[in-house]
C-alpha cells in the first residue's frame, strides 16, 4: 500500500523469511500492541505488529515473522521513538534468542525521543519533561514542520492508537487499512526525525566550541564515537536498566507500613508547620502565588545562588529544577522532603493492598542524572529509617545494597585533569586511598590524620560537598546546618574555605568564572561607544585609542557601568564623579528591553528605576547564564554559575552510574531500585553473598571507570533483610558476608528482621569465590 507524508509517497508490503534482507543500513522499527494495562503499566503489552523504513520503502512484520525479520539484518542499526518499550516488546516476543540487547552493547540502536531530550537540553537547557513536549507528533511538528494526527478513528469509532489488540495475530491483509497507515507513518515520521536530529546535533558540535568544559573537536569526537551523540548511547542503556528496574518493584512489608503511616503523618505535619513558619502555604488556594513569594526573598537572601526560572519568567518549582538549590537552601530541602512524604504517604495509604510498588524513572534532568516518579519517588524517601525498613526483599532473598565513596568528588578531580588540564591534588590524594574529609580536617585543626577525632571530620565533610558547586560562605553556613546539623560561624565559614582551597588549589582555577557578564551584557543591550555617544552627546569612548575600529562594537566598560547603575542609587565613576542624567537614562532605557524576562518583582524594580544589589544580581544572572559540556561530551545551555559547575561533577557520576546499572542488569541481577550512586539488588539469601556483591562491585567500577579513568573508584556494599540507610559489611567468623542487623540485635531491629552476627575485618577477594555464583537471570 502507498502511504503518504510530507508530500512523498512510500511502498509498504508485508515482510515474509523469502524476502531476507530488505535494509542494508539503518532502519527505524515501530511495534504496535495489544493495549497498555491501566492497572499494571510496568507490564509489557504483546505485540501486535510492527513496521520498517528505510529511507525508500517499507514493510509491515507480523507476530510470526518478527525474529527472522531481526535475525535477518543482524548488523544494521535500529532506531526507534521510545526504543526501551519497543525493545522490551521484542524480547518478550522473540525469547532468549532476541539479540536487541546485544545491539546496544555495541550501539547500533538510536532513539530519536532521546536525542530530542539531549538536542533541547543542549539548546534550550530543560529536557523537554512537560506533557507533550517530547512525542513523535511534537518531534515531528518541532523538527519536519509537519503534522503527525494521532487521534485517528477506525471505522467502529475507535481510537485506533489504543486499539491494536483486536488485530493480534491477524495478517495485515485482515487489518483495516487506517491501522496499517498510522503504523506505516510512525516509521516514516521517525525516520525524518532521526536523520534531522542526527544533522541538527552535528551541526551543534561544530558551534559549540566555545563552551566552558570543551576541550578540542578530536576530544568531543572521542566522546561522541565512545558515548553516542550529547551521551546518547549512555542514555539509553540507562533508560533500558532503569525499565527493568521499574517492572521489578519494590515489595513493602504491608505491616510494617501500616504502623508507619502514623509517622509519616506527623512527620508530614512537621514540615508543613516549618514550611509555614517559613512564610509557605504548600496546599490549597493560594499556595502557589506563596511559593512564589517565598522564592523571591530567598533569591535575596542567597546571593551568587541563581533561582531556576519558567519560560515566563516566574520560578520553576518542579523537583528537576529545584533539585539545583538542593543543600544549599534548606527551604527547598524542606519543601521537597514535603512533597516526597505526602506522595509516600497518600501511596502508603492509597495501596495498602498491593504488597508491591513500581517506581518510574525519568533517565535524564538537567545536570544528567536520574529522577523518579510514578508509584513512589524511590529516590527521595524521608531520611528516618523506619521508612526505607518497610521495603524487602522476596521471599527466600536477600538485599544486597552498594553505593559508590564520594563519587562525585572523583568525578570532579577526573575532570579537573582531563577537561582543564589542572593538576588535581585532590585526584592524587583519592587515589593514595586518603580519606578527603580526614585529611581536611587535619589540616584544619593542624593533627596528624590519625588523631582527627569523626566529630571533626564530620565537621567538613560539607566544605568538601558543598564548594566545589561555587558555594560563597554564606550558602555554606545554610548547606551545613540543614545537611549535617553543623553550625559554622562567619568567620569559620570564612577560614574552612580558606582552608579548602588550599588543600586543593586546581578548585581556584575551576570555580573561576568563565563568562564574562559586562561583556555579555553589552551584547545583550548593544551597549557600543557611538550608540552611548549618539544618546548621552558624550564621545569620550568613541575618542578613546582603545577604541579605535571598534567604536560599534559591544563595550565591557559600558556592561561595567550598567551593573553600577543596576545597583547603587547614586553611581559613581572610579574617580568619583557621578553619572549624568544621560548616562542613567541611556542604561535604564536599554535595560527595559530584559524586563519581561526577569522574575515579575525584578522587573517592575526595573521599570521603575529602583536600584538595589538584588536586581543587580538578578540581571548578572540572567546574562551569566551560558553551557557547559561534561567530560562525556554532554552539552547544557543556559545554565547558571553554580549550576554549571555542578553539572561538571554531578553529569558524569551519573553517567558513569548508569553505564554500571546496565552492566549489572546485563550480568542478570535483579535490581529493584536505583538512587543516583546507589543500588539496591536482590540475590537469593542462600548464595555467596559475598560472591555476588563482589561481582556487582566489579560491575559497578568497570561502569563507572568507562568515564572516569584516571582516578580510584571504589564501592561500599552490605546485606540486608530489609532497605536500612545504616547497613555496613558484616562478616562471620569464617570470612562470610551475612545480613546486617541494627545496632543492639533484634529487639532495635524492625519487625520481621532475623539474625544476629558480630562484625569482624573483611577478607580479602582473594578468599572469595567470584565464579561460584548462581545467578537468577533477570532477562
Amino acid at each position: 500500500m502507498k502511504i503518504e507524508f510530507g508530500g512523498r509517497n512510500f511502498e509498504f508490503r508485508p515482510w515474509k523469511p523469502v524476502l531476507g534482507k530488505v535494509f542494508t543500513g539503518a532502519f527505524t522499527f515501530d511495534c504496535e500492541t495489544a493495549r497498555i494495562s491501566d492497572e499494571f503499566p510496568w507490564l509489557t503489552p504483546p505485540y501486535v505488529l510492527g513496521a520498517a523504513f528505510g529511507g525508500a520503502e517499507g514493510y509491515f512484520v507480523t507476530r510470526d515473522h518478527a525474529p527472522a525479520f531481526l535475525a535477518a539484518h543482524p548488523g544494521e542499526q535500529l532506531v526507534f521513538h521510545h526504543a526501551p518499550f519497543d525493545l522490551a516488546v521484542l524480547a518478550q516476543l522473540c525469547g532468549a534468542g532476541f539479540d536487541g540487547y546485544d545491539r546496544v552493547d555495541a550501539n547500533r540502536v538510536w532513539d530519536t525521543l532521546l536525542l530530542h531530550k539531549l538536542f533541547v537540553l543542549g539548546t534550550e537547557g530543560h529536557t523537554a519533561d512537560r506533557p507533550g513536549e517530547s512525542t513523535l507528533e511534537a518531534c515531528v511538528t518541532r523538527y519536519l514542520q509537519l503534522e503527525l494526527p494521532k487521534d485517528v478513528r477506525g471505522a467502529n469509532g475507535k481510537d485506533v492508537r489504543t486499539s491494536y489488540g483486536r488485530w493480534l495475530t491477524r495478517e495485515p491483509s485482515e487489518i483495516e487499512p487506517v491501522y496499517l497507515e498510522y503504523l506505516a507513518r510512525d516509521t516514516v515520521a521517525t525516520w525524518g526525525v532521526f536523520r534531522r536530529l542526527r544533522a541538527l546535533i552535528t551541526s551543534l558540535g561544530t558551534v559549540a566550541r566555545t563552551v566552558w568544559g570543551f576541550v578540542s573537536g578530536a576530544w568531543l569526537e572521542r566522546c561522541w564515537e565512545r558515548y553516542g551523540p550529547l551521551t546518547h548511547h549512555v542514555q539509553l542503556k540507562g533508560a533500558i536498566a532503569l525499565q527493568a528496574v521499574t517492572t521489578n518493584g519494590l515489595r513493602i512489608d504491608v505491616a510494617a507500613r501500616e504502623r508507619l503511616v502514623p509517622v509519616l503523618e506527623c512527620e508530614r505535619n512537621r514540615l508543613r508547620t516549618s514550611l509555614r513558619s517559613q512564610g509557605c502555604l504548600v496546599s490549597g488556594a493560594g499556595s502557589n502565588k506563596s511559593l512564589q513569594t517565598k522564592l523571591q526573598k530567598l533569591e535575596g537572601q542567597y546571593p551568587g545562588i541563581a533561582f531556576p526560572r519558567t519560560d515566563g519568567a516566574a520560578y520553576a518549582t518542579s523537583a528537576d529544577a529545584l533539585s539545583e538549590l538542593v543543600g544549599a537552601v534548606p527551604f527547598v530541602d524542606d519543601l521537597l522532603a514535603h512533597r516526597a512524604v505526602d506522595k509516600l504517604l497518600s501511596s502508603f495509604v492509597a495501596k495498602l493492598d498491593r504488597a508491591e510498588v513500581h517506581p518510574s524513572f525519568r533517565t535524564l534532568t538537567r545536570t544528567g542524572r536520574t529522577s523518579s516518579f510514578g508509584d513512589l519517588n524511590a529516590q527521595n524517601l524521608p531520611r528516618d529509617d523506619r521508612v526505607r525498613s518497610c521495603f524487602v526483599p522476596r521471599p527466600g532473598h536477600v538485599f544486597l545494597d552498594l553505593d559508590y565513596k564520594t563519587i562525585e568528588l572523583v568525578c570532579l578531580a577526573q575532570a579537573c585533569r582531563s577537561q582543564f588540564g589542572l593538576r588535581s591534588h585532590m585526584g592524587e590524594l583519592i587515589n593514595a586511598g586518603k580519606d578527603l574529609h580526614r585529611e581536611l580536617a587535619a589540616r584544619v585543626t593542624g593533627k596528624p590524620e590519625h588523631e582527627v577525632t569523626d566529630d571533626e571530620r564530620g565537621k567538613v565533610k560539607a566544605v568538601n560537598f558543598g564548594k566545589p558547586g561555587g558555594m560563597g560562605d554564606r550558602a555554606l553556613r545554610a548547606y551545613a546546618r540543614a545537611t549535617y546539623g553543623v553550625e559554622y560561624t562567619e568567620d569559620e565559614a570564612s577560614e574552612l574555605s580558606e582552608y579548602w582551597l588550599d588543600q586543593f588549589p586546581e578548585m581556584r582555577a575551576f570555580l573561576a568564572d568563565a563568562v564574562n557578564v559586562p561583556e555579555r551584557l553589552a551584547h545583550g543591550l548593544d551597549l557600543t561607544a557611538v550608540a552611548h555617544a549618539e544618546e548621552t552627546g558624550d564621545a569620550r569612548l568613541v575618542r578613546h585609542p582603545e577604541n579605535r575600529a571598534r567604536e560599534h562594537e559591544p563595550n565591557q566598560v559600558l556592561g561595567m557601568m550598567c551593573l553600577k547603575v543596576l545597583g547603587h542609587e547614586n553611581p559613581t565613576t572610579g574617580a568619583g564623579r557621578p553619572y549624568s542624567a544621560e548616562d542613567l537614562e541611556f542604561f535604564w532605557s536599554r535595560l527595559e528591553r530584559v524586563s519581561g524576562e526577569l522574575a515579575p518583582k525584578h522587573a517592575r524594580a526595573l521599570r521603575s528605576r529602583q536600584p538595589s544589589p538584588a536586581l543587580q544580581r538578578a540581571v548578572a544572572s540572567h546574562f551569566g547564564r551560558a553551557g557547559v559540556f561534561t567530560l562525556t561530551g554532554r552539552l547544557r545551555a543556559g545554565a547558571s554559575y553554580t549550576a554549571r559547575h555542578n553539572t561538571i561533577f554531578q553529569g558524569p557520576a551519573s553517567d558513569g552510574a548508569k553505564l554500571a546499572l546496565w552492566r549489572v542488569w546485563r550480568a542478570g541481577y535483579r535490581v529493584v531500585n536505583f538512587v543516583h550512586d546507589q543500588l539496591l539488588v536482590e540475590v537469593p539469601a542462600g548464595a555467596d553473598l559475598a560472591a555476588h556483591a563482589e561481582r556487582i562491585k566489579v560491575e559497578m567500577i568497570a561502569g563507572m571507570a568507562d568515564v572516569v579513568p584516571e582516578v580510584k573508584v571504589d564501592v561500599d556494599f552490605a546485606a540486608s533483610e530489609r532497605w536500612h540507610k545504616k547497613a555496613k559489611a558484616v562478616f562471620d567468623a569464617n570470612g562470610r558476608l551475612v545480613p546486617w542487623v541494627p545496632a543492639g540485635g533484634l529487639e532495635s531491629a524492625p519487625p520481621g528482621a532475623t539474625g544476629s552476627h558480630r562484625e569482624v575485618t573483611a577478607p580479602s577477594p582473594s578468599q572469595m569465590s567470584v565464579a561460584a555464583i548462581g545467578l537468577e537471570l533477570n532477562r
